[in-house]
């Protein structure tokens, strides 16, 4: 780097008083400047988590993996430092700055720990290459050593962007390096079993990835302590006995994969076991993490350094690993869980809906074949018009390929030997408008038209919401055809896969961990993101069957709405026939409510406001996303903002209770803690989003605890009205505000009478305030797009 540029100023480390060193990447402008590493927007918000680290900047040393700053702050080893050297120099660039500047210094002093800030000072220091996501928390030696003394974590710059991580890397700069012992017990013997009788058991079992069939469970009843019994002859006796007589049991993910697994195998729990799975623990008590990641939580609650990518090598010791982990956290999270006053809520509300999304995810909904194949047809003709309409720069075309194929029988090479393939010539589709690289090309470069950056990442990009953006700002025909052809593909290649049509079920995921408002998702697919296309492909299982859905009615206005303590717009939500869109349209634009019809503009965006100002987005960001001036946009928040004054002063308390407590909790108990710049709008939804979750989730159990095996005493501890679905109805889906059940014909008016009763039941945590319900009934053979609303009262 010197060589190349050698008026960049030399950035020298920062030498602090303790054996505690930071390895940071790069300098940026203001560190170049100042001469000093860390200073500059990374610095300040490395400042920061010092401080919640309860850690001195003073005492620290600090130098980056390279002393000079990069041309444009790019990283010689990085693709595009291309533009300033070739691989090689870079590679030397960063070499030569560790043998002359950053090796010297590991040596010159018995440093006792080194924070690895980011993947180059991961790889300088480790020599890991896997990520720094991959390794963040985990002890690990310096290159040609065997004492851990490397603590890698998140850059600051990283958390610049993703703000949600920041006590992520508070838990690494605190946490310690001494490695864990392993006392695993790895080939057990029966007699070694028979005093095995723990009244708290963590647990995990492996299972064949082709038959599914269990091959081994691991128990542990305390720290460091595993014993991996394999699952054949006199051990499975073993195996549920240890199981059935435990008290409480402790796994990750168990409640949704491995309970369920191992009843069918025969196993039998007691029938009051108390369950923990961590994945729901540890996302309640942190909802914008991975719970989903075993090895994620052990990076936040012990020392074990990732093991994870050694499945291939010995299961048994993956899987001990895996159960002592689980008993490590759990012993953690249980008493975190009492503290935040978050127990009751895993309890009665998280277990049974874990258990309910397990039983819906093995339900599935049905596929109708020759559906999907229309739906395909009708979509794939649409490709091919669109198409047609793309520039030269993206439209489809052909190219001669050479395509290998097995041989003819008897042909010989030129050696005069039998050979087994041939090439022979082919053609090949090529897609441009498929290809981010080429619609960056075409837009930005032939186009001109203004680069899109990624709000977190702020590298360029073509994704949905740059095109949307680009659409709004230009009206360029060509992304706008671009945009609908991505929805199309989208949709081919989840919901309407070729393959989907002789499978006859889906069996989507529901994720109780999901989201960060506590709010369900799905995977496999996404049955919380369909359109009315996707829609029809679904049908009801049985002849004489039909699909019914209960929708709470405006649920997240009407919580705001509670939440403001607004009773005159409450009363006006609960008013049969109102409509809160055309009230707003007139008082913004004028028009009487009796001359508003929904296909009008004004509707539109009267609509939006109730929308958009319930969560307090500002006037920039409601122009954009609904193409008018951000004059017209401000005018009409103001006017929203003038005819909801409880609902403003509301919003104005919450976000500064998010701002000084850290946190906001809701009437249901759940929390989330706030770590970003943009709280005031994510505040805003939290409290709403989140109760209105735990309206379906508290009704869902109303409907469905006879079906999971749940006591009643368990579910009047978060209802007051118990309403079985009457049998053989089903409960197959949750999709946001909406229940979905499918059910004989003639079992409609029970369905719905059960329904109602438990989705508008007072709710004693909103003081007694009920959420009317609206329905739609299909008939048989309707598919879940044909469903339509109908009367209550005809209902019932």
């Amino acid at each position: 780097m010197a060589v190349k540029f050698p008026d960049n100023p030399f950035v020298p480390p920062l030498m602090g008083p303790s054996k505690r060193l930071v390895l940071a990447e790069a300098p940026g402008q203001e560190e170049s400047e100042q001469g000093e590493p860390l200073v500059g927007g990374s610095g300040k918000v490395f400042n920061s988590l010092l401080r919640k680290a309860g850690i001195q900047r003073e005492s620290l040393t600090i130098v980056n993996t390279i002393n000079c700053r990069p041309p444009d702050n790019v990283y010689p080893t990085d693709g595009a430092a291309r533009v300033y050297c070739t691989a090689e120099e870079g590679a030397e660039a960063v070499s030569h700055c560790y043998r002359e500047h950053v090796k010297p210094l590991l040596d010159s002093r018995s440093w006792e720990r080194c924070d690895a800030l980011g993947e180059k000072a991961l790889r300088i220091l480790t020599g890991k290459r896997d990520g720094i996501l991959k390794w963040r928390g985990s002890p690990l030696p310096l290159i040609g050593s065997d004492k851990p003394i490397v603590m890698p974590t998140l850059h600051p710059a990283f958390c610049m962007r993703m703000q949600e991580y920041m006590p992520v890397v508070i838990s690494d700069l605190t946490k310690g390096l001494q490695v864990p012992p392993e006392n695993y017990n790895l080939i057990p013997t029966l007699e070694e079993l028979n005093d095995f009788s723990p009244r708290i058991l963590a647990f995990d079992i492996e299972t064949n990835r082709f038959t599914g069939q269990i091959t081994m469970v691991g128990f542990a009843s305390k720290p460091f302590h595993v014993i991996v019994v394999p699952y054949r002859g006199a051990y499975i006796e073993q195996i549920k006995r240890i199981l059935g007589q435990a008290e409480e049991v402790v796994g990750q993910n168990c409640l949704q994969f491995d309970i369920p697994t191992l009843e069918k195998a025969g196993v039998k729990f007691r029938e009051d076991v108390q369950v923990w799975d961590i994945m729901l623990m540890f996302h309640l008590l942190h909802p914008d993490a991975p719970a989903n990641d075993l090895e994620f939580i052990s990076s936040i609650y012990t020392q074990k350094p990732a093991w994870k990518h050694l499945s291939s090598e010995d299961m048994a010791l993956y899987n001990a690993r895996d159960v002592d982990v689980t008993i490590q956290a759990f012993l953690q999270l249980k008493p975190l869980l009492r503290m935040q006053k978050l127990e009751d809520l895993y309890k009665y509300t998280q277990v049974p809906l874990a258990k309910i999304c397990g039983l819906m995810t093995e339900t599935g909904i049905k596929c109708d074949g020759n559906r999907i194949k229309y739906v395909r047809e009708k979509l794939a003709k649409e490709v091919a018009e669109l198409e047609l309409s793309l520039p030269d720069g993206l439209k489809p075309y052909s190219k001669k390929i050479r395509v290998r194929q097995p041989a003819p029988v008897g042909t010989v090479g030129k050696s005069g030997k039998p050979i087994k393939f041939i090439h022979v010539e082919g053609t090949e589709t090529v897609v441009p408008w498929s290809s981010p690289k080429q619609v960056e090309k075409y837009l930005y470069e032939t186009l001109a038209l203004p680069k899109q950056l990624h709000p977190k990442t702020k590298k360029v990009t073509t994704d949905k919401g740059a095109l949307d953006k680009l659409y709004r700002r230009t009206k360029n025909p060509v992304v706008n055809t671009l945009k609908r052809l991505r929805q199309v593909e989208e949709m081919r290649t989840t919901f309407l896969k070729e393959g989907t049509v002789g499978v006859g079920r889906v069996h989507s995921n529901f994720l109780v961990h999901g989201t960060n408002s506590g709010r369900l998702s799905s995977s496999g697919p996404n049955l919380q993101n369909l359109n009315p296309s996707a829609k029809y492909i679904y049908v009801p299982s049985h002849q004489g069957w039909v699909f019914v859905e209960g929708d709470f009615s405006s649920l997240e206005n009407r919580l705001t709405a509670w939440y403001a303590n607004d009773t005159d717009r409450l009363a006006k939500l609960s008013t049969p026939g109102y409509n809160e869109h055309k009230e707003t349209t007139s008082v913004i634009f004028g028009i009487p409510i009796g001359e508003i019809n929904k296909e009008m503009p004004e509707y539109r965006l009267g609509k939006a406001a109730n929308h958009a100002a319930n969560y307090g987005l500002g006037a920039r960001k409601f122009a954009m996303t609904y193409d008018i001036a951000e004059k017209e946009a401000r005018d009409i928040l103001y006017k929203w903002k003038l005819a909801h004054p409880l609902t403003v002063a509301w919003q104005e308390r919450t976000a500064k209770e998010a701002e000084i407590n850290g946190y906001l909790t809701t009437v249901f108990g759940r929390k989330r803690w706030f770590w970003t710049t943009s709280l005031y709008t994510e505040a805003l939804s939290f409290k709403p989003q989140s109760s209105g979750a735990d309206l379906s989730f508290r009704s869902m159990v109303a409907l469905m605890y006879e079906r999971i095996h749940w006591s009643p005493d368990k579910a009047l501890k978060i209802v007051d009205v118990l309403s079985p679905l009457p049998w053989p109805a089903r409960l197959i889906a949750q999709v946001h505000d909406s229940l979905l059940v499918e059910c004989p014909q003639d079992k409609v008016h029970e369905v719905v009478k059960a329904m109602n009763a438990a989705m508008s039941q007072p709710w004693k945590e909103l003081g007694g305030y009920s959420v009317p319900v609206s329905f739609k009934v299909g008939q048989p053979g309707d598919s879940w797009a044909e469903i339509k609303e109908v009367e209550l009262d005809a209902l019932q």
